[in-house]
């Protein structure tokens, strides 16, 4: 019988968004409940061995893998964080294990609430806890013994946040992160109309990027709008875009980017125009969209294929950005018929990679195994796909 492992189902990735709206780490969590039980050191190990250190921060979510002192002879990892059920802390063995974790560096993060306090001894070896928002006394004015401007031991960050209003009364009543982000509601708090100068201007240029039009004349377009050209800049330069040369001017981008490649940096861009803060989760989400699609298809012979789906990733929240039917949006934007079958009526070659990065997104969906048939990949391929998405910097913003 194979040991079980913390691939044996789809692997899901959640971001932690502080107060300040950037991504303080990355949740990746495994539902995969196995006999025997998984083992916690194992996933650990696993996981951070091959973790480069200049990647983000992850955190490690396992509810159904047991916890024993194994763990101790794995060395720590600093982007590498461990979390624990509440349950499970109240065994004396399991406390002289985080305590062991504690000494040797780890970060831990305490996922729920102990049914019994903990010794204060035991709760500087947590970083912070993970509270959900109907379980959480203070959010809902039930804490009626806790003075006002106390706080927690322990900083905390909240789940099952559904809503931008429940989430400023998260922050302000103590929390310091929320898991995951109310991408629908947040779009409805944008401070800045959808049909924004850059949008426009960026929509413009994708689509003289796809009919080849000469580079002065696309030149002047930028320059009715400098900022695009900064941004332009800003990204093919930074080490998100993966590029070694460094690029001085819009002309010079075309020159080492080629037409394609310059059209997927303005598909990115395209996603990242709103600057309301509550949107830079939502565009985060884009970016990471278009690189999971991209190393889902794994065929790095067909250059076109990739550079189409990883644009697909990127615009198949573009509705939600700009709050218009992606019918009107692709009216005025020049994509490859596949992008456009897949957004406009979830149809063709590319429809079962983006049901996968949903299901990865939201949760598995009961027509996953179809899609990965269809993708002729497996699920362990699949999950490898979501790690090396999660390997990658994010974009700079602005």
């Amino acid at each position: 019988m194979p040991e079980p492992s913390f691939f044996d189902s789809l692997l899901r990735y959640e971001p932690i968004i502080d107060r300040r709206r950037s991504v303080m780490a990355l949740r990746v969590r495994s539902q995969a409940a196995s006999h025997p039980a998984l083992c916690l050191y194992r996933v650990y190990e696993e996981m951070s061995r091959d973790w480069p250190l200049l990647s983000p921060t992850i955190l490690l979510s396992a509810p159904q893998a047991v916890l024993d002192e194994q763990i101790l002879q794995v060395p720590p990892k600093q982007n590498v964080w461990l979390e624990v059920p509440a349950q499970s802390t109240q065994l004396p063995a399991v406390q002289a294990i985080l305590a062991g974790l504690h000494r040797r560096g780890y970060s831990l993060v305490l996922n729920g609430r102990p049914p019994a306090p903990l010794p204060p001894a035991l709760l500087s070896a947590f970083r912070m806890s993970i509270i959900h928002v109907d379980e959480d006394r203070r959010l809902h004015g039930l804490d009626q013994r806790t003075p006002a401007g106390t706080r927690r031991s322990i900083g905390y960050a909240q789940e099952g946040v559904t809503s931008i209003g429940l989430m400023e009364r998260c922050f302000a009543t103590g929390a310091c992160a929320v898991l995951g982000w109310p991408m629908e509601d947040a779009v409805g708090y944008q401070e800045r109309p959808s049909a924004a100068p850059d949008y426009v201007t960026i929509m413009q240029l994708i689509t003289m990027v796809d009919r080849c039009e000469q580079v002065p004349r696309m030149e002047a377009v930028i320059r009715r709008d400098p900022a695009i050209g900064y941004r332009l800049l800003r990204y093919i330069n930074s080490s998100a875009s993966g590029f070694d040369v460094k690029v001085q001017s819009f002309r010079h981008a075309v020159a080492v980017l080629g037409y394609s490649k310059l059209k997927r940096c303005l598909a990115l861009m395209l996603a990242s125009s709103s600057r309301d803060a509550n949107m830079r989760p939502v565009m985060l989400a884009s970016f990471r969209r278009g690189l999971l699609l991209e190393q889902l298809l794994a065929a790095p012979q067909d250059d076109a294929a990739q550079d189409q789906i990883f644009i697909l990733g990127v615009l198949s929240l573009l509705d939600k950005l700009m709050k218009k039917p992606f019918e009107e949006l692709l009216g005025s934007l020049a994509v490859p018929q596949s992008v456009q079958q897949a957004l406009v009526h979830r149809t063709g070659r590319f429809m079962p990679y983006l049901r996968i990065a949903e299901a990865v997104e939201h949760g598995a969906d009961p027509a996953l195994p179809v899609a990965l048939q269809e993708c002729l990949t497996t699920l362990g391929d699949c999950n490898r796909a979501v790690l090396r998405t999660l390997r990658a910097q994010e974009p700079q913003q602005g």
